[in-house]
């Protein structure tokens, strides 16, 4: 797979229908003066975070740059942006952890964040939040031998990633599990292979991600096999009340989506490529998905 390089060519003039609106909603547009996007067509840069080992979603190369599903959305936004200004942009990519994404975008550090995020109603009092991108759900990896334990919480330990919102969701949904959180997922997972933790839970797509990372020398289940414990759609984290690079970032997002209930749309052919069969990761659109991106696509039309 090809590294992204930071510096582009001039990409093909595509129709962009959601930016197109936007183009005549920034002319004369007094609020914008503050909005990111009249810093980015100042400097020609886009300053995004995505994770440094977030598997198919976003991982670091050996080259040093940045690869994964949402690097490559982050691309199309670039392009976007280079359409809606007229003049080339650069992106450039720097890595976050759970703990510190919201703040470098509520600070200013970095203009978006593109991965495993998701929209919370107390997040929002620091950051905004694209339409969501992607949906999973909330599960616990635990070694096969042990999943029928998983049945009975009582006295269990589930490796977390502090920051995230699967804390909440395991206190919440499994009350009798003694929650243990890690500074990343890698540190959970090797909580669990040394047998510190009897689980670590995230969304499953990360689970999956980490598993194949870490080479586990054991089989392992996510569990409920047949559900989640919560629904977590992802969203990009945005700085707060700048309505004209928002309306950018979901433009782009939205089109991407055209055509998804279809099977016709570009979202496929990026989601194809770190999560179809030949991807980095199996774990295709299933039909529920499939029809919940096409209810957010609604927005462009």
């Amino acid at each position: 797979m090809n590294e992204l390089s930071t510096t582009r060519p001039r990409p093909r003039n595509r129709p962009l229908s959601a930016l197109a609106f936007l183009c005549l909603t920034l002319a004369g547009a007094d609020a914008a003066a503050d909005s990111v996007l009249d810093r980015i067509a100042a400097d020609g840069v886009i300053r995004a975070g995505t994770r440094a080992s977030g598997g198919a979603f976003a991982h670091e190369t050996a080259g040093g740059g940045f690869e994964g599903f949402s690097v490559d959305l982050l691309e199309e936004i670039r392009l976007g942006a280079e359409r809606l200004l007229g003049r080339d942009i650069e992106l450039e990519l720097f890595p976050v952890t759970p703990a510190d994404r919201l703040v470098r975008v509520s600070e200013r550090e970095l203009d978006i964040v593109c991965g495993l995020t998701t929209p919370t109603r107390e997040r929002e009092r620091l950051v905004d939040f694209s339409l969501p991108f992607f949906r999973d759900g909330t599960r616990i990896m635990a070694y096969r031998e042990h999943a029928s334990r998983i049945a009975d919480v009582n006295g269990l330990e589930i490796g977390v990633v502090e920051g995230t919102t699967t804390v909440s969701v395991i206190a919440n949904q499994l009350p009798l599990v003694t929650v243990r959180a890690f500074a990343n997922i890698g540190e959970a997972m090797d909580a669990l292979a040394n047998g510190d933790v009897h689980g670590v839970s995230n969304i499953g797509t990360a689970l999956l991600s980490e598993a194949e990372r870490a080479q586990l020398d054991r089989s392992v289940v996510l569990l409920p096999r047949t559900s989640v414990l919560a629904t977590e759609p992802l969203a990009c984290v945005l700085p707060q009340n700048d309505s004209p690079w928002r309306d950018l970032v979901n433009g782009v997002l939205a089109d991407l989506l055209v055509g998804i209930d279809s099977h016709t749309s570009r979202y496929e052919d990026i989601h194809d490529r770190w999560f179809g069969r030949d991807g980095l990761l199996h774990f295709p659109l299933d039909r529920d998905t499939r029809d919940y991106l096409a209810n957010v696509s609604i927005w462009v039309r």
